[in-house]
């Protein structure tokens, strides 16, 4: 069975995107876990597809997302190889994603992910700058939800309300959806967080909810998507691909780990 990741933060321009990108590639490399990794890009700019599938225009795939959503076929036929050194699929997304934006249907997703859990070791979904129904599918189909972020006075009040969004979403769609945690990005690498935001978001997600970890501004990071590679491909040395690296190796995978147990937990107290 897969593990299904929703990478979410409402607000645009925090590193969804680059993220996932090297979270799968980082996966593939450095997780127990080497089957090949399934991306779903939610997001109608696809900006992830047009990464991992080579395409500088941004031309959308002929089978995407949004054709499985609307089944006209099926999750399987949808499946595209992309042009990353890593063993890493996508489902691509499409601009029409945007008139499902517009529906009240949340499970199309976790249908998808379903039926492809045994195929994959790690699902990991992009998803869209905002909280409507794209980001719900997501987060309805997701075992774990991960919230890249800056720490500063802006990104705060965002992660109060998607707190309460995470709440609502595991009372009505999925209980079973549990917070991996926050990964710091865009950094500046020169000064230290600042405390009283730290601990504003502490209140809000707990003393545990952010990763020691964080992920400075870093050029090669900017710049290896443009390039169809992830970080460890495009420079494997840089201080970025170091710190990715070191996020997953020493963070995210162990605090899986704990996670998947407490999953386990309340699978067997439903049952």
């Amino acid at each position: 069975m897969s593990n299904v990741i929703a990478v979410v933060n409402p607000k645009g321009g925090v590193g969804k995107t680059t993220s996932v990108l090297n979270i799968a590639a980082g996966l593939l490399r450095y997780s127990d876990i080497t089957s090949s990794v399934l991306t779903i890009d939610m997001d109608p700019h696809g900006c992830l597809s047009s990464a991992l599938l080579g395409k500088v225009d941004g031309t959308p795939s002929s089978r995407t997302i949004f054709d499985i959503l609307r089944r006209a076929i099926t999750p399987q036929d949808g499946i595209t190889s992309t042009v990353f050194q890593e063993n890493i699929d996508i489902l691509p997304a499409s601009p029409h994603l945007e008139s499902m934006a517009k529906t009240q249907i949340y499970d199309r997703l976790k249908k998808v992910t379903a039926a492809l859990s045994s195929a994959y070791g790690w699902i990991l979904i992009d998803t869209p700058p905002n909280m409507g129904v794209l980001t719900m599918n997501a987060l309805a189909a997701a075992d774990y939800v991960l919230v890249p972020t800056p720490i500063n006075g802006l990104s705060v009040g965002t992660l109060r309300k998607l707190k309460a969004d995470l709440e609502a979403i595991k009372s009505n769609q999925n209980e079973l959806l549990q917070m991996l945690g926050i990964l710091v990005t865009m950094k500046d690498a020169r000064t230290k967080l600042d405390e009283k935001l730290v601990t504003e978001v502490e209140e809000v997600f707990g003393t545990d909810a952010l990763f020691q970890t964080h992920i400075t501004t870093n050029t090669k990071v900017e710049e290896a998507p443009g390039a169809f590679q992830s970080i460890y491909s495009y420079d494997s040395s840089c201080v970025g691909a170091t710190l990715y690296r070191d996020f997953l190796k020493k963070e995210m995978l162990s605090r899986l780990k704990t996670l998947e147990k407490r999953r386990a937990e309340l699978i067997e107290a439903r049952y």
